[in-house]
């Protein structure tokens, strides 16, 4: 949790507090109630992560979350080439493979949030191709250079 608090809601409230300053824009940003209605209540209750509205901090969660998840696909990729190839060495990437893993593992919420859950408290639509977009443009960008 500590990495959705840093890369979010630190990162999130710096540019809001430099927009506000530089007179730019006013933050739309509201606090939403958990137990406004029956179904959201008893998510509430499961502890189920609530995504329901578009936002750009679930914008911000989801693209370092699909980020994540495509480094860790992109990790054990290489790691699968270079086990093939005669003399290749697994040990120098098995490191980076733990951590990207338990990125993946942290981010796991997310992605049942983005993929997998069909209720209303699911991350909405529209964030989740911006999300994939985004991270799949920055991993392109990385891999030209």
């Amino acid at each position: 949790m500590w990495l959705y608090r840093r890369t979010s809601s630190f990162l999130f409230g710096f540019t809001d507090t430099i927009l506000k300053k530089l007179g730019v824009s006013e933050s739309a940003f509201v606090i939403t109630a958990k137990v406004a209605e029956e179904e959201a209540a008893e998510r509430y209750e499961k502890e189920v992560m609530e995504f329901g509205v578009e936002s750009p901090m679930f914008l911000l969660l989801g693209t370092l979350g699909m980020l994540h998840l495509f480094c860790f696909a992109a990790a054990v990729m290489r790691l699968v080439m270079t086990s093939r190839e005669a003399g290749g060495n697994v040990h120098t990437m098995g490191m980076q493979v733990v951590i990207t893993g338990l990125l993946v593992v942290i981010n796991w919420p997310l992605y049942e949030g983005m993929l997998l859950r069909k209720d209303k408290g699911k991350m909405p639509r529209t964030v989740t191709v911006k999300a994939f977009v985004l991270a799949l443009s920055a991993c392109t960008c990385i891999a030209l250079s």
